[in-house]
C-alpha cells in the first residue's frame, strides 16, 4: 500500500501517455501489460501478469508511435509496489527507474511532453 511517505517521496508528476505502450519483461521475453503513466524517476503498468514487489525488472516499452526516432525504450526497474485490479485479473504495478540510458531518458521526457 502506498503510504504518505511514499506520496511525499513522489516529487514529480505523472503524465499519462498519449499512445499504446505495450511493455515487456527483457530478460524471460514476455508481455508484461501496458504503460499508463511515466516520468524519469518511475512509471506504473497495468497487465495481466502478477507482479513481485521489490524486483527488479529489465523493460522493454514498444512505442506504437516512434519517439525521437526509435520504437523502444529499454529501463531497469525496482518493483516497489502492486495490487490487483478488482475482479478482472489484471495487476497494477509501480514502478522506481534506477537504470536508464541518457537516450532513454531523453526518449521519456519527449514521451511525456507530447
Amino acid at each position: 500500500m502506498v503510504n504518505a511517505s511514499s506520496h511525499e517521496e513522489r516529487s514529480r508528476e505523472r503524465l499519462g501517455v498519449n499512445q499504446s505502450i505495450d511493455v515487456y519483461d527483457n530478460t524471460r521475453d514476455i508481455y508484461l501489460g501496458r504503460l499508463v503513466n511515466i516520468h524519469s524517476n518511475g512509471l506504473m503498468l497495468i497487465g495481466d501478469q502478477p507482479f513481485e514487489e521489490d524486483c527488479l525488472y529489465r523493460l522493454d516499452l514498444h512505442l506504437s508511435e516512434s519517439v525521437n526516432n526509435r520504437n523502444s525504450i529499454q529501463l531497469g526497474v525496482d518493483c516497489l509496489w502492486v495490487r490487483n485490479a478488482d475482479d478482472n485479473g489484471k495487476h497494477w504495478a509501480g514502478f522506481t527507474i534506477i537504470d536508464a540510458s541518457p537516450q532513454a531518458l531523453e526518449d521519456i521526457e519527449s514521451l511525456s511532453s507530447l
